[in-house]
């Protein structure tokens, strides 16, 4: 298995997006949405993270980075963490966490924070999130 950056095209992870969204009870990402994601990786707002087998990508996450008063030093949003379901339950999760975070630690990154699901909180301590920082709200525009 190859974990790596993703620097392509997004229409290549579009079946993981299609799936994550799927999930967790999201529309999948409009041709609108899709154009300005890509511009987003273009410009290394969010940065994608993939493991592949053979050819095939298999897993997916994403980070994208922020400036962060709780270390003062720059942080990042650990999201969109997929893993095709028949490829789970083989370490695929853990690995492709312990790479994101050795690219954190690499590039100046000093923390993650990751929000979750109830049912998840358990999988995400194991992967390296243990400091508790509230309850996670958001506000959107529209």
């Amino acid at each position: 298995m190859l974990i790596e950056q993703f620097k392509s095209k997004v229409k290549i992870i579009k079946p993981l997006l299609d799936g994550y969204k799927r999930e967790i009870g999201e529309e999948r990402l409009t041709e609108e949405q899709l154009i300005a994601l890509e511009k987003a990786i273009l410009q290394k707002d969010i940065i994608f993270f993939v493991a592949k087998q053979e050819q095939e990508i298999i897993a997916m996450c994403s980070i994208s980075k922020t400036f962060s008063t709780f270390s003062c030093n720059y942080s990042g949003v650990f999201e969109d963490f997929y893993i095709i379901p028949k490829y789970r339950k083989y370490g695929i999760a853990k690995r492709l966490t312990e790479f994101v975070l050795n690219y954190c630690s690499e590039n100046n990154i000093y923390s993650l924070w990751v929000g979750c699901a109830d049912c998840d909180v358990e999988m995400y301590k194991y992967l390296g999130f243990e400091t508790p920082l509230g309850n996670l709200l958001t506000w959107a525009s529209e």
